[in-house]
């Protein structure tokens, strides 16, 4: 991975210096598809484990990630760029730039980037 290094950070639960990525330039991201959405958006994850995960959600203007849910993981998303129609359940909300909401576990919900150009999310992933 470009410009990806390793810190060595203090295990607290073993006393033991281990080395451990604290810090993922935004160029480096993997990007993917979802299959037969690939004109919808782009997801990148930039740190995960069996009970979280961070990342990236790129949409394509005037584009919808449509309806799902997480049977596992509440979701939390921050918008970085764009404006977005967002429906949690069956409540439609417009989020701009700075604007944050969750999304429980079991729940569905759709985005709709509303705008002529690429809106930029990011996301964490949680277990309860």
């Amino acid at each position: 991975m470009k410009n990806v290094t390793e810190t060595p950070i203090l295990n607290v639960a073993t006393g033991e210096i281990e080395n451990t990525v604290v810090h993922r330039p935004f160029q480096s991201l993997q990007w993917a598809a979802p299959p037969n959405e690939e004109k919808a958006y782009h997801l990148a994850k930039t740190f995960t484990s069996e009970s979280k995960s961070f990342g990236f959600l790129d949409v394509f203007p005037f584009s919808t990630k449509e309806k799902q849910y997480s049977p596992v993981y509440n979701l939390q998303f921050v918008v970085v760029k764009g404006q977005l129609q967002v429906t949690i359940q069956d409540t439609s909300f417009t989020f701009t730039v700075g604007d944050s909401w969750i999304v429980p576990v079991g729940v569905p919900y759709s985005i709709t980037n509303c705008s002529r150009t690429r809106a930029l999310l990011s996301f964490s992933a949680f277990k309860e």
